[in-house]
């Protein structure tokens, strides 16, 4: 399946940031917005995941001819909203920009991943 592809190598992307977020954030003197940064990208990749899995779901269950309800942009709205009180509960340790940031890194991925993908059809 297309979507299952797109969505683990968006996930991919989405892990190797993570792990450069984690070296910045381990080897400057910039660490409480790298930790920020890291914090919202872990977020945002949950997020990711959410979608992926609701996307998932929600295919399978067309098939079927069914309907289900789900909670799939509240429970993403609210998890970006628990990234935002963990960083503004302890801004000693996450910046809040560098949360923020990190919270968009997954739809930064996922506009331009795009953008390669068009480039390997042609």
């Amino acid at each position: 399946m297309e979507f299952g592809a797109t969505a683990k190598r968006m996930i991919l992307y989405t892990v190797a940031l993570l792990a450069l977020i984690a070296i910045l954030a381990f080897t400057t003197p910039y660490n409480t917005f790298f930790y920020g940064m890291l914090l919202g990208t872990a977020f945002s990749l949950l997020n990711l995941y959410m979608t992926y899995a609701q996307v998932k779901r929600v295919t399978s269950e067309s098939k079927a001819l069914r309907t289900k309800f789900a909670f799939g942009t509240v429970s993403r709205i609210a998890v970006s909203v628990i990234c935002i009180v963990i960083a503004v509960s302890f801004p000693h340790i996450f910046n809040l920009a560098g949360a923020i940031i990190g919270l968009m890194l997954t739809y930064a991925i996922i506009m331009i991943e795009p953008i390669f993908h068009i480039k390997r059809l042609q």
